[in-house]
């Protein structure tokens, strides 16, 4: 591009260029590779390596769209849009500027938007994580609770079993012990008998 159409012209990475128009960067360099084989020509650093502009992204985008919505195929609309590039004068009308600017902020605004949806969808997932954490330790709480209180029952019914089993001994010990004077009783009284009728 021409320095008299910018004064300051601004330069992307092929990162950059593949999160705008969403693809991986292989699909970028083959499709570099088609426009150069159709004349088109990107800026380079001092170590070769391609630096896009604005005017690039809108090729990309051009060239995306224009397989998408005809049969052509990606090299013949290469070769159109180079060669419409070529029949334009050279000197781009400042207007053009000003709409890929208008253009790459819109694609800025719209990467963002779906950054704030992302991030609101991490919030809500985490607020429903959190509910979700605060009801299992109730209901976790609760059942123990539950449990605690059948304990409490248990062991509440088994010593009055205890206590039940208890006396139920002490009265067998002490029907045991009347048996026992009873028989001795009855021995006594069968000696006394015994001694008075002399057998």
């Amino acid at each position: 591009m021409d320095p008299s159409q910018n004064e300051i012209e601004i330069l992307y990475s092929p990162g950059e260029v593949s999160d705008t128009l969403k693809v991986k960067d292989s699909t970028l360099r083959k499709y570099c590779g088609i426009l150069e084989n159709a004349g088109y020509s990107f800026s380079k650093n001092n170590r070769g390596h391609r630096q896009y502009t604005d005017k690039d992204v809108m090729t990309f985008k051009k060239l995306i769209a224009a397989t998408k919505n005809s049969d052509m195929t990606i090299e013949t609309a290469a070769e159109q849009l180079v060669s419409m590039y070529k029949q334009t004068s050279a000197t781009v009308p400042a207007t053009t500027d000003i709409t890929s600017h208008e253009q790459h902020s819109k694609d800025i605004a719209e990467l963002k938007n779906t950054v704030d949806i992302q991030n609101k969808l991490i919030i809500s997932l985490a607020q429903r994580l959190e509910q979700h954490t605060t009801y299992l330790e109730d209901s976790t709480k609760n059942r123990d609770n539950k449990l605690l209180e059948h304990l409490k029952e248990f062991k509440k019914e088994n010593e009055e079993l205890h206590k039940e089993i208890k006396l139920m001994n002490e009265k067998l010990e002490q029907i045991a012990e009347t048996e026992k004077e009873a028989a001795a009783a009855a021995e006594t009284e069968k000696g006394f008998f015994a001694r008075l009728f002399g057998k």
